[in-house]
C-alpha cells in the first residue's frame, strides 16, 4: 500500500457532487484522517475523517471508522490537523469571468475590481486611453471613449458631472459605463446626441438633471438611445471566443475555491444554454453551473435540464428595479436625497404574476432582481399570486428573491410564509454602506442588509458576490458576512454589526443554502455519505486567516483543493510533493487572491 502520511496542504474544500447510492462496506481508493471536517449536516457536525471510493464519501466520521476502510490499494492521506469544509456556493454571479478577466473589450477605471476609483484616477484613465486608442470606438472624428467602472459616492461633492471629462476630453465623445445599472457621458457625447434640458427620460431610464434643469451627463440605469445609437458597437463575439471565455475564465472560478455557480445573467439564451451543454459533454467545463435563462429559452427547452448533475437550468430570471447607488431601485417612498424620485418598476404585478404562472406549467421557478422594498413587494405579491393560483407549495417551488436589500417589516415575514428564498450578497453591504443611509434615511435603513433579521425569521439566506459588480472570491462574501467590513476591515467594529451571521451561518449560507435553492441539497452542500468529491490541486499563492466559528482556515503559496465536478473522472489527477495519484495533471491558474483578513496565527480550533 502507497501510504502518503502528511498532505502539505493548508485547506481542504470538499466539493460536493452526484446524487447518493446505495452503500455497503468495501476498501476505499483515498482514506483521510487527522482533519477537522465541518459537515454542515443538519447538526453542524465535526469529524476527523473521511473515506471516498469512485469519488463518493463512503465514511465520515472518526479516524478509527476511516482506516476501517482501508486495504491494500488505498491511499492514506493524514491532513496533519487541516480544516475541510463544503464546496462553496456562489448563490448569484455573472459568469462573465474570459470577458472580464482574460479577454477585456471595455477598458475599467479601476485598479482592481472592487476598489473605487477616484476622480483623479478616471481621468488620467480617460487621458491614457485617447493616446493609446484603448477603449476608442472605430469610425469618423471624432472617436468615442467608451469606458466602465465609475462610481461617484467617493467623490466630494459625491455625484457625477460632465465637466469632470470635459477637462480631459472636450474634443471626443465619452460615455462611461457605472460600476452597475447606469452610465455617464462628457458633454460632447450629449452635444452629438442633441441631449438637452427638454429630452424627456428614456423608457426604463432616467436622465439626472442640476438646480438648473441642464443635464448633469449622467444616466439612471439606460441612457437614451439617442445616445447609444451613435456608439459604433464591438463586433459580436464568435462561438469560439464565447467558448474560450467560458472554459478559461470558468477556471479562475474554481482557482479561487468556488465550486458551484448560480448564474444569474437575465439575458442567458437557449444557445447560451446549448453552448455550455456541449462543452460539459467534451469535458470542457470544470465547475457545476446552476444556470438562470431568460423566459424565452425556458420556453424553447419545454422543462428544467439536468446534464449529469453539472449544468442544472431550471430558473429564470427577470428583474424589477436597478440599483441603489445608481437610484434605479424602486421604492415605496421617495429618495431621501433625490424628492419625488422613486425609481420605476420593470415590469407591473400582474405581468410578473402571469410570468411566473406560465413558468411554473413547465416546471420552471422565478429568480427575480429586487433591490428596492417597492421592487420586494411586487415580487412577493406576484409569488403569493401564483402559488395560489396554480396550487404548488412555495418550499417546493423555491422562488427566489435576487439581493432582497430593502423590506418593509411587514413584507419580511412574508418570504418564510411563501418558502421563498433570499439571495443576498454581504458584500454590496460593505460597498453600499457610502451612499446606503444618503439614499434611504434612518429608519428605511433598518430594512436594509437584513441576513441576519430574514435567518432568524426562518427565511433560508443563500449568499453570492455578484460578480462582475463585486469581486468573485467566496472568502470575501464570508469575510463581508461575518464582520460587515470590507476587505481592509473597516468600518472598526463593522457597519451595522447587529446584521452579521455567525460564522456558521455564514458558511452555511455558502454551502448548504445555495444547494438547497437549486433543489440540490439531497446531493450537494455537506460533508455525507453519499455524496460524491472530486479532487484537484489549486495553487493560491497568498498567505491568509479566515475565522468561522469552531473554523481556522490559513490557506498558504500551494494547497490541495476538493471540488465538485459532478461526477469522479479517473483521468483528473491530483499530485502531493510529486507523487501522482491519478493518471492526468490538470492545468493550474495562479490568482493572487489579495485577502485582508483578521491576521490570527494559524491554529485548529
Amino acid at each position: 500500500m502507497l501510504k502518503i502520511e502528511r498532505l502539505h496542504a493548508s485547506m481542504l474544500i470538499v466539493l460536493l457532487a452526484l446524487a447518493p447510492t446505495a452503500l455497503v462496506a468495501q476498501e476505499a481508493d483515498t482514506v483521510y484522517v487527522n482533519g477537522i471536517v465541518h459537515t454542515v449536516d443538519e447538526a453542524f457536525s465535526k469529524a476527523s475523517a473521511f473515506a471516498v471510493k469512485d469519488g463518493e464519501f463512503i465514511y465520515v466520521g472518526d479516524d478509527a471508522g476511516a482506516r476501517s476502510h482501508v486495504g491494500p490499494l488505498t491511499f492514506v492521506v493524514d491532513l496533519a490537523g487541516k480544516t475541510v469544509i463544503p464546496g462553496l456556493h456562489d448563490a448569484h454571479l455573472h459568469i462573465r469571468f474570459g470577458e472580464r478577466e482574460l479577454y477585456p473589450r471595455i477598458p475599467d477605471i479601476r485598479q482592481t475590481l472592487g476598489e473605487w476609483a477616484s476622480v483623479e484616477r478616471m481621468q488620467e484613465v480617460v487621458r491614457q486611453s485617447l493616446a493609446t486608442g484603448a477603449g476608442m470606438r472605430p469610425g469618423p472624428e471624432p472617436r468615442w471613449l467608451v469606458l466602465r467602472g465609475w462610481m461617484s459616492d467617493v467623490w466630494e461633492p459625491p455625484a457625477w458631472q460632465k465637466e469632470l471629462i470635459d477637462a480631459v476630453a472636450p474634443d471626443n465623445p465619452v460615455y462611461i459605463i457605472r460600476y452597475t445599472h447606469g452610465s455617464a457621458a462628457n458633454s460632447k457625447a450629449l452635444e452629438l446626441a442633441g441631449i438637452t434640458a427638454n429630452t424627456p427620460d428614456p423608457e426604463g431610464g432616467h436622465i439626472k438633471k442640476d438646480e438648473n434643469g441642464e443635464p448633469t451627463g449622467e444616466f439612471v440605469e439606460r441612457a437614451p438611445p439617442a445616445l447609444l445609437n451613435l456608439i459604433p458597437p464591438l463586433p459580436p463575439l464568435t462561438n469560439y471566443e464565447l467558448s474560450r471565455n467560458l472554459v478559461e475564465g470558468t477556471q479562475l472560478a474554481v482557482a479561487s475555491g468556488l465550486t458551484t455557480l448560480h448564474g444569474a445573467s437575465s439575458g442567458t439564451s437557449y444557445d447560451d444554454v446549448m453552448r455550455e451543454l456541449n462543452l460539459y459533454e467534451v469535458g470542457l467545463l470544470r465547475v457545476r453551473i446552476n444556470q438562470m435563462v431568460n423566459v424565452d429559452a425556458a420556453k424553447r427547452m419545454g422543462g428544467p435540464l439536468n446534464y449529469d448533475n453539472r449544468l442544472f437550468v431550471q430558473s429564470v430570471k427577470t428583474l424589477l428595479d436597478g440599483a441603489l447607488g445608481s437610484r434605479g431601485a424602486h421604492f415605496l417612498e421617495e429618495y431621501a436625497d433625490y424628492p419625488d424620485f422613486y425609481g420605476e418598476p420593470r415590469s407591473s404585478e400582474d405581468q410578473t404574476t402571469a410570468t411566473a404562472i406560465d413558468l411554473l406549467k413547465i416546471g420552471f421557478n422565478m429568480r427575480i432582481h429586487t433591490i428596492g422594498d417597492g421592487a420586494n413587494r411586487i415580487a412577493l405579491n406576484a409569488f403569493e399570486a401564483a402559488l395560489q393560483q396554480s396550487g404548488k407549495d412555495g418550499r417546493d417551488v423555491r422562488f427566489a428573491l435576487e439581493h432582497a436589500q430593502v423590506l418593509t417589516p411587514e413584507d419580511i415575514p412574508r418570504l418564510a410564509e411563501l418558502g421563498v428564498i433570499a439571495s443576498m450578497q454581504p458584500l454590496h453591504a460593505t460597498e453600499d454602506m457610502h451612499f446606503a443611509e444618503a439614499r434611504l434615511g434612518a429608519e428605511r435603513l433598518k430594512g436594509a442588509y437584513i441576513w441576519k433579521t430574514l435567518l432568524e425569521n426562518d427565511v433560508v439566506v443563500a449568499t453570492g458576490t455578484d460578480y462582475s459588480v463585486s469581486p468573485y472570491n467566496p472568502f470575501y462574501t464570508l469575510h463581508a458576512a461575518v464582520t460587515r467590513q470590507d476587505r481592509d476591515n473597516n468600518p472598526p467594529g463593522g457597519w451595522i454589526p447587529e446584521g452579521a451571521l455567525s460564522r456558521e451561518e455564514a458558511l452555511y449560507a455558502a454551502t448548504m443554502a445555495g444547494a438547497y435553492t437549486m433543489h440540490a441539497e439531497d446531493i450537494l452542500g455537506s460533508i455525507e455519505i453519499g455524496k460524491l468529491v472530486e479532487i484537484r490541486k489549486l495553487p493560491v499563492p497568498v498567505t491568509f486567516t479566515l475565522k468561522i466559528e469552531g473554523l481556522i482556515i490559513t490557506v498558504t503559496d500551494r494547497c490541495i483543493v476538493a471540488i465538485a465536478a459532478g461526477r469522479a473522472k479517473p483521468s483528473v489527477t491530483v499530485k502531493v510533493e510529486g507523487v501522482t495519484i491519478l493518471k492526468e495533471e490538470l492545468p493550474t491558474i495562479d490568482l493572487p487572491l489579495e485577502m485582508k483578513l483578521q491576521a490570527e496565527d494559524a491554529q485548529t480550533a
